[in-house]
């Protein structure tokens, strides 16, 4: 392996591992693939269809002998029913370390990061999401969360060469707070701003999630 090859490595473990944490916070189980094929993660959640909100399992304490255990069932915590079902949704991570650029006269530091899409990843399901991660420093990290089909808001997807080159890459500049400073003549990337820690759109029920 190339030195730059190692680097992009590094830089990737680093956000998948960043990410792991923060979807774990955040009440997800989150797996990795031992092959990589198409998706980084599959995450799940458990929902409950009576309470339709998201639920652990109920742990109650079970008497065993002279002591008690906890047991956990596969009852809602809440409503106590047989309701629990299992959100899935696979991402895709993306990492950019990126590019300083000059100060401003305020004394602003901008870097250039590059996204490479690759819209195949999309394979018409709803449940495939992106995740870039904007590595600012080891203290300073953002992430833009969206669909795959979301890509298609900032980044022309019917040129040519699109799905057979890797030199499609959207770069944009973005500062220390993930704030995109591009003001774009032809493409708008404003959709960055919704796209931003935007971690509630993983939890939107959608078409995907048919359980019956």
């Amino acid at each position: 392996m190339n030195e730059s090859k190692g680097a992009k490595r590094v830089i990737g473990l680093y956000g998948e591992m960043r990410l792991a944490m923060e979807l774990h916070k955040r009440g997800w189980q989150v797996y990795s693939a031992y092959i990589d094929e198409k998706y980084d993660f599959v995450i799940l959640k458990s929902y409950c269809e009576s309470c339709k909100a998201f639920k652990n399992a109920w742990t109650r304490e079970q008497p065993y002998g002279k002591s008690t255990h906890k047991t956990v069932t596969p009852l809602c915590e809440t409503c106590k029913k047989d309701s629990l079902k299992m959100l899935v949704r696979f991402i895709q991570v993306k990492t950019s370390e990126g590019i300083t650029g000059k100060k401003t006269k305020s004394g602003d530091v901008d870097k250039r990061y590059s996204f490479q899409a690759k819209i195949r990843y999309h394979l018409a399901d709803a449940r495939i999401f992106y995740a870039w991660i904007q590595v600012w420093d080891e203290d300073n990290v953002n992430y833009y969360i969206f669909k795959t089909e979301d890509v298609a808001l900032f980044d022309d997807l019917q040129i040519a060469s699109y799905q057979i080159t890797d030199n499609q890459k959207t770069t944009l500049r973005i500062n220390k707070d993930g704030e995109v400073l591009n003001q774009g003549k032809k493409y708008d990337y404003s959709a960055f701003e919704d796209f931003l820690n935007n971690f509630d759109c993983l939890e939107e029920i959608i078409n995907g999630d048919d359980w019956k």
